[in-house]
Parts: C-alpha cells; structure tokens; sequence
C-alpha cells in the first residue's frame, strides 16, 4: 500500500494544497512548485513578461502560442459559448476598471472608472493547428480561474499517472484523479462561509469540485464603494447576486469554473434554474441571508450534510 503524501505552497496568488497516493509520491510532491512556476510563466495576468500578458500586448495581430496557452484560451472560449457569455475571458480591462489591477492581497483602495461591458468573446479567433490567436484590439484576456481550474485538472492527472490517486486544490479550485485506497473518492468538505463550518462532505473522484464566491476577494474602492472580483460582462461591474458561494461538481474543470461564475452572476432561483439545462449541471449553493439550496445532481455525491435544502 502506498503511503498518502501532502505538500501545502503558495503559487497562482493563493494557497496551493496537493495530496498524493502513488509510488515516489514524496519526490513527485517536490518538484509541483517548480512546475506550477512554470505554468504561470503562461498563464499569470499579474506578471508583465507572461506570455498571456505578451499576447495581450499585442491585440490585433495573430500571435502563434504554446500548447498550454491554446489549450487554456480554446477551454475558455468554449466555456463562454455554453454558458452564453456569462463566463467571458475577455474580461481583463473590465478587472483594471474596477480596481482589481494587481495580485489581491496588494489591492488597497484602488481608483477606479467608469464600468464597460466586456468585448463579444466571439471576438477570439483560434487556428488551433497552427497554435494562433487573434483578440480584438483594445481587448485583453484574463484566464483567472479557468487557469487555475485547467491547471489542477492537469496536474492531478500527471501526478497520479496510471496507478496513483492525486487531489489537488488551487484556491478552491479542486481535481480529484482516482481515489486514495479504501475510498470510493476524495472526501472534500462544502464550507459554509459565515461561519467555516462544514455544510456538506461530498465523495470526488475524477472530478472536479469548485468552489467560487463573492465573500474572499473584496475591496473598497477610494470613491468608497465595495467591489468583488466577480465581473458581469455585460455592464462590467461587480455582479449584483444574493449567492455568496457556488461550488460546482462536473468532470471537466474549466465548465466547473465558469459555472460558478455563471450562476454567481444570475443569482441563486435563476442560477440553479439555468444550470440544470446545461451539461452535468451539479451546484450547491450558499446565498447571503445564509440559506443553502443544491441541484438534485448535487445531492447525489453528498456523503454527510447538515442541511435540508434543494431545488
């Protein structure tokens, strides 16, 4: 039986956490910070010479990019497309708008401008063989979350390769590959915010589980309103929703993550209400008067819960 190993670090502006069953797993664990080093040499919109950043500075030119960029900017216009906009890369000016131009924990009162719906995300054109892509002048893409989703997606399936079982969790977004020996899946606690407490335990395997929310990356803005990082492309400000959290269970990262941000936007009746015509629409939701309600989907990878709700 292999041994169960942990590594805890700081990358991608947030702590990661990964957990690994698998032979050599102690030296596999070791060598995660210098690969997500690298991935963010990518797919970081906070660091000038990135190469996102570089393609950003060159809007209106075909760039040719690395796999991983086109990977991550193809999974992202495809998660526009099926959540109809609500999830739009091209969000990135709209960011700086609202003062959120630098890593969160450096946000401090930030000036900001006048809101702008972002650009038509069907403005992003691939020639995915070549490994080319072309964003509207003007326009600039920030992968966020997609990133950090596609990210432990990614990783959790090389560490675990074809034996091993890897969980691994960027800023709440979460990949489990495989489970630990004597487990049908990962367990991975649903938190309810106002509190910290536990509200669901739920059992993941290869799967993602992600959890997004309008309560962490917040900040007051110096004409003295309050801002969070979820943005409504289509007035390019902070989305007005009475959900706090959205965690989102499917087999694919990238959807999970822009499902939260979908149904964050529309709100808790409309969000859930949309969600369940899309594809593995699984969500549980925690809105700010305290109330959880979760899809039916959902419900069916709970193990324990303290709650009643459902939709």
């Amino acid at each position: 039986m292999n041994n169960l190993y942990h590594i805890s670090f700081h990358g991608m502006g947030c702590v990661i956490n990964a957990q690994l069953q698998a032979e050599g797993g102690a030296d596999l664990l070791q060598l995660l910070p210098q690969e997500v080093e690298r991935l963010e040499q990518h797919l970081s919109r906070f660091r000038p010479h990135s190469e996102l950043m570089q393609l950003n500075n060159r809007a209106g030119e075909w760039v040719t990019v690395s796999d991983i960029l086109i990977e991550n900017i193809h999974a992202a216009k495809n998660a526009a497309r099926i959540t109809d906009g609500l999830y739009n890369p091209l969000i990135l000016p709209a960011m700086l708008a609202n003062g959120y131009d630098r890593s969160f924990e450096n946000v401090t009162q930030p000036a900001v401008q006048q809101a702008q719906p972002a650009p038509d995300w069907r403005d992003i054109k691939l020639r995915l063989k070549q490994r080319q892509v072309w964003i509207p002048k003007g326009s600039a893409l920030d992968l966020g979350g997609i990133a950090k989703g596609w990210s432990a997606q990614y990783l959790a399936k090389r560490l675990a390769g074809e034996e091993g079982a890897c969980l691994i969790d960027i800023g709440g977004d979460m990949y489990a590959c495989g489970a630990p020996q004597k487990f049908a899946g990962w367990p991975v606690e649903v938190e309810n915010p106002l509190d910290g407490a536990a509200v669901a335990t739920i059992s993941a395997c290869d799967m993602a589980v992600v959890t997004s929310g309008v309560d962490y990356r917040r900040w007051q803005a110096q004409d003295g309103s309050m801002r969070h990082h979820i943005i409504n492309p289509m007035t390019g400000a902070s989305a007005e929703t009475d959900a706090l959290t959205v965690t989102i269970a499917h087999t694919e990262a990238t959807l999970a993550e822009a499902y939260t941000k979908a149904v964050l936007i529309l709100g808790s009746n409309a969000g859930l209400d949309w969600l369940t015509s899309r594809w593995q629409g699984a969500a549980f939701v925690i809105r700010q008067d305290g109330a959880v309600l979760a899809t039916s989907d959902f419900i069916s990878f709970i193990s324990s819960s303290n709650f009643d709700g459902g939709n």
